[in-house]
């Protein structure tokens, strides 16, 4: 997803060391995430922090750079330990654009994708580059985006937590293709990008342009649900105030639901865009409060409505109609 503004905070997991009674050897830190919204000019988009006892790994970096900066200085005052890597979980801009920007400031950090999402980003960062640049201003925009390295593992592991692994869960299909996520056992925590949304907002749905599409990321957030996590991170998000993995999970399924059947379901342009944003407002009504939702609903209403603007995208989504393909994790 990407589009605009707002504050807020999304999942916090920790678990404490202890002391092994009888002899007295002390416990390494147990893995714990962090989490940090990127608002401004970032559109919430949520980073996760996973911290060891010895090295900490961040997951996704926002669009703009004052966030980038805000986030770095995050990250500094949340832990002390060294930031060994960056992941970025898909291609969209929101989750990767400000790059080097950010990795200026942990420049012995690597900094990965999975194959898939690289090549998506290869495609689309310089036309994503201008886009943005022409939007928000250059000062606010990186001139080349930094492009990361393939890391296709199942799994890694930090110094000093090799007990913990922390496993990535892919290719699978959420607001857009070819995503990952990053589940850490030991405390069923569950980093889902932009597969889970948090139920304050209105769900980025303009990639889906076929109906595999749709049903690949509903049978994704199934997936999800039958890992059975007690904590998920969502990819965006206002405040996690009230907020539990199951409301969350539950909201993107209830809503992706709504939109296979009640407009996808009746074709491309059947309805207006204002009538589609009346739809999901009657229907999932109090989320038009912050222009983060707005711009999103619109956007959704913008893409399948008749007359309206149909966004540029950096892929061929229509070639996605495949929904074997898409679900290949079903043997």
């Amino acid at each position: 997803m990407v589009y605009f503004r707002s504050l807020a905070t999304v999942l916090v997991a920790t678990l404490a060391s202890g002391m092994a009674s009888a002899s007295f050897v002390q416990r390494q830190d147990k893995l714990r995430v962090e989490t940090h919204v990127n608002a401004g000019l970032s559109f919430n988009m949520v980073s996760s922090l996973i911290i060891g006892s010895k090295a900490a790994v961040l997951i996704d970096v926002p669009l703009a750079v004052p966030e980038a900066n805000e986030l770095a200085a995050w990250v500094r005052s949340t832990t002390d330990k060294a930031l060994v890597a960056v992941f970025t979980t898909h291609f969209h801009p929101d989750h990767y654009l400000s790059g080097g920007a950010f990795l200026e400031h942990f420049p012995t950090a690597k900094y990965y994708a999975n194959s898939r999402a690289i090549e998506h980003i290869k495609s689309e960062a310089p036309a994503q580059v201008a886009r943005w640049q022409k939007t928000l201003g250059a000062d606010n925009i990186v001139s080349n985006t930094s492009i990361p390295t393939a890391y296709d593992h199942t799994f890694f592991t930090l110094p000093g937590n090799e007990g913990e692994h922390i496993e990535l869960v892919g290719l699978v299909s959420g607001d857009t293709v070819d995503e990952t996520l990053f589940w850490i056992p030991s405390t069923r925590t569950l980093i889902a990008g932009d597969t889970v949304y948090s139920h304050e907002l209105h769900i980025w749905l303009a990639d889906l342009q076929t109906t595999a599409l749709t049903s690949s990321w509903i049978a994704g957030l199934e997936l999800i649900e039958s890992m059975k996590p007690e904590i998920i991170v969502a990819g965006h998000a206002l405040s996690v105030q009230g907020s539990t993995a199951q409301r969350n999970l539950a909201y993107s399924q209830s809503y992706l639901k709504f939109w296979q059947k009640n407009i996808e379901a009746k074709g491309l342009d059947f309805y207006t865009p204002e009538q589609i944003v009346d739809k999901f407002n009657s229907t999932f009504p109090g989320l038009m409060g912050n222009l983060v939702s707005t711009t999103l609903l619109n956007i959704t209403a913008g893409q399948f409505g008749k007359g309206g603007t149909r966004q540029y995208r950096g892929i061929d989504l229509p070639a996605y109609n495949n929904a074997t393909y898409l679900e290949a994790w079903k043997i």
